[in-house]
């Protein structure tokens, strides 16, 4: 199978998530066991214990995000240059499915639409370029830049401002399919709206995309979840949930990272 694509890239993450790799981890070492190799086989066993754990307290959740949010510091909007657009990238709401959900669903990256809203009224850009379409399996419904659009007229962006691009499945065909719209408006300077932890990756990709555009980029990060919120000291070492996913979106970052760079030293 080839990993190339969106759905066999989502299916590698899911093979390279913590939750994961602990749980193949635990049933190697269970065959290992059964096998007759008891100290491999126990070795394993903590091995795979304790990184589930480590990945899933605060401290490590934290220590993760931290190291990716600080590389863009946040702006607030009237410190934000002006530019010719405002680009925001998908990953943030869900379009309505009727007639069961008949409401777009909000996700935890939704800052990034309001964030692109606030410096359009702020007059910082003169349009917002939308790039969302849908995960595979998902075709059917409207495209997610539609239901940013949708949002953004709720405070007042005309329609007249927007510019949708609905086949971007993920960063890479985001800073594709949107250079087109880019430079269809002429722009010259384009602020990236995206959660501050995608952002080192998403300048790395739209670098990359955008070379010899004559374009400039400038990072416009909003969606903080760690700078300034240091974990407790007394529970940052208690596993929850939520540190897992946390920790687990940090790490999806750095392997996005880490893949860009092999796939540079490999030209």
């Amino acid at each position: 199978m080839s990993f190339a694509g969106p759905g066999g890239t989502r299916l590698l993450l899911a093979l390279l998530s913590p939750l994961t790799l602990a749980l193949l981890a635990g049933l190697l070492a269970l065959l290992l066991l059964w096998r007759g190799w008891r100290r491999v086989g126990v070795a394993l066993a903590v091995l795979s214990l304790v990184g589930l754990w480590l990945v899933s307290t605060p401290w490590a959740a934290w220590r993760l995000a931290d190291s990716l949010e600080r590389r863009y510091p946040l702006m607030t909007v009237q410190g934000t240059p002006q530019a010719d657009a405002a680009l925001v990238l998908g990953g943030a709401l869900a379009a309505a499915q009727l007639p069961l959900r008949p409401h777009i669903n909000l996700g935890s990256a939704a800052d990034r639409v309001w964030h692109a809203g606030a410096l359009y009224r702020a007059g910082k850009v003169r349009w917002l370029l939308l790039s969302g379409g849908n995960q595979p399996g998902y075709e059917h419904l409207p495209a997610e830049s539609e239901a940013m659009r949708e949002l953004l007229r709720v405070i007042q962006v005309p329609d007249s401002a927007m510019r949708l691009e609905g086949l971007s499945r993920n960063t890479r065909e985001n800073a594709r399919y949107s250079l087109a719209m880019a430079r269809a408006l002429g722009a010259r300077k384009l602020l990236l709206v995206t959660s501050a932890l995608h952002m080192p990756r998403a300048m790395a990709t739209f670098e990359a995309a955008y070379r010899g555009s004559g374009i400039e980029l400038v990072a416009a990060a909003t969606d903080a979840e760690a700078l300034g919120d240091k974990p407790d000291s007394l529970w940052q070492w208690w596993p929850d949930a939520g540190s897992l996913a946390w920790s687990s979106r940090a790490l999806k970052e750095y392997l996005g990272l880490l893949h860009m760079w092999i796939m540079r030293e490999l030209r």
